[in-house]
């Protein structure tokens, strides 16, 4: 029989390594973070709290495998002596063992008054015989319903939740920067808004005539910080009791719905501060050639706005279903073979949101709003966070913990016209769910919002 507390402690580590895997997978050309080095140091507790709990569950089945070992390798006892044998049972001699049938209450009721002969005289042997096989198969059923008090309901795996925390959007345009440093409320990135000129002095009559002079203008952009957080307040008990423990799960959940709601918001920032000159509008039904027109003027009017080059394509989950779609049935072979695929506009699969379209990286962020696809440059759009990570204070009173997750964090464009979507109102591409979740299984009402 499996030692079911070793499955549930073993799953358990293996979900605690997964989530660290899951941490580390997000970290790219970066320091962790804040919140990030905290749920680490918290895993690797817990770790090693299951390691403890683990080890002597493991040597219990060590012990008990040998005793099995031990235990087959005796001989197995002598039969028992005839003797000994339990007395043969009589049997009918026609070899039929079927309970016999009363054709109704009253037949029975004769063959009860013979055998025990309550009328008088001897017993009836063969009324007696038959009676005694109807009660012997008169049996009481007992089953699972109604033995519920005793049977445990055991916990198998870790436990579901239907939460992406990856940041792409934040994570395209160089991660958040340090934002512990800066003091106040609001702070201001210079930016040069007028330069310098150089004319020409032709020879002859405009020798010695005044050079072109225009001064520099450098004028602040402002930045301000916003305060993200949630809280819970635990009961000892729930913490104490649950298995899986409730308090890790608890604390993995604050960080995932905090990384959410802050990528949320940057994307609906991002949006809004996308106000370059947009192309002219795809047709209803667009094809390649109607994309590829699209994003190179729109890389071209991003250019003229910034003069840097455009470095990223942002969509949102519809405009990756429509591009993925072209690029893939335009591809030569399949799988993606670099050398032979010079001429595809892109890459695209179905098992990751990674790939490109014509040389740039396509960045897919699940909540950005439909129909939005954006071109520019990365660096001009900036982000700043400060994770205050994980707050908690004791109640004794009440038994409780109360914990929090929050952080400080501020955004914005350096180079608005930089930014330049695609005007797609009139396409017709593949439509986002927009059915509810099961109860218990919907997401923070604002990324909901946004995904759809």
């Amino acid at each position: 029989m499996p030692n079911v507390v070793l499955e549930r402690m073993h799953a358990e580590r293996q979900e605690l390594i997964a989530t660290m895997e899951s941490i580390l997978g997000q970290v790219d050309g970066r320091d962790l973070t804040d919140a990030e080095q905290s749920v680490l140091a918290h895993t690797r507790e817990r770790i090693a709290e299951v390691d403890r709990q683990i080890e002597p569950l493991e040597e219990y089945e060590r012990v008990k495998a040998a005793h099995a070992a031990t235990a087959a390798s005796l001989p197995l006892p002598e039969p028992r002596a005839v003797a000994d044998r339990s007395p043969a049972q009589p049997r009918r001699a026609d070899g039929d063992t079927r309970p016999p049938e009363y054709r109704g209450v009253g037949e029975y009721l004769v063959d009860l008054v013979r055998s025990r002969a309550l009328m008088g005289g001897d017993p009836d042997p063969g009324a007696a015989q038959r009676i005694a096989a109807l009660q012997a198969r008169v049996v009481a059923d007992q089953k699972t319903t109604d033995t519920t008090g005793i049977l445990p309901t055991p916990i198998v795996g870790s436990v579901v939740s239907l939460i992406d925390a990856n940041r792409p959007l934040i994570a395209s345009l160089g991660g958040a920067k340090g934002l512990g440093g800066i003091p106040g409320s609001t702070f201001s990135r210079p930016k040069v808004t007028q330069h310098t000129t150089v004319g020409q002095q032709t020879a002859g009559a405009n020798e010695k005539t005044q050079l072109s002079s225009q001064k520099m203008t450098i004028t602040p952009i402002s930045f301000a910080k916003t305060t993200y957080g949630g809280t819970v307040d635990i009961s000892r008990q729930d913490i104490d009791w649950t298995s899986p423990s409730a308090w890790d799960i608890l604390i993995r959940d604050l960080a995932q719905v905090y990384a959410v709601q802050t990528e949320t918001a940057v994307a609906s920032a991002f949006v809004t501060a996308a106000t370059g000159t947009k192309p002219p509008a795809l047709p209803a039904t667009p094809v390649l050639a109607d994309w590829a027109k699209g994003l190179y003027t729109a890389a071209m009017h991003s250019y003229q706005a910034s003069f840097m080059m455009p470095d990223r394509v942002w969509c949102s989950l519809d405009v990756w279903a429509a591009l993925g779609s072209l690029v893939d049935v335009a591809r030569v072979v399949l799988p993606v073979d670099v050398n032979r695929e010079m001429g595809a506009p892109g890459t695209s699969n179905l098992a990751s949101f990674q790939g490109d379209i014509f040389g740039l990286p396509r960045i897919v962020a699940p909540t950005l709003p439909a129909k939005t696809c954006i071109v520019g440059p990365s660096a001009l759009y900036e982000v700043y966070e400060e994770v205050i990570g994980l707050l908690s204070v004791i109640e004794p009173s009440i038994l409780g913990v109360q914990v929090a997750y929050g952080g400080y964090f501020a955004q914005g464009s350096l180079a608005q016209t930089a930014f330049v979507a695609l005007d797609l109102s009139a396409a017709t591409l593949p439509t986002i769910l927009e059915a509810e979740a099961p109860a218990g299984d919907e997401p923070p009402a604002e990324a909901s919002r946004a995904r759809k």
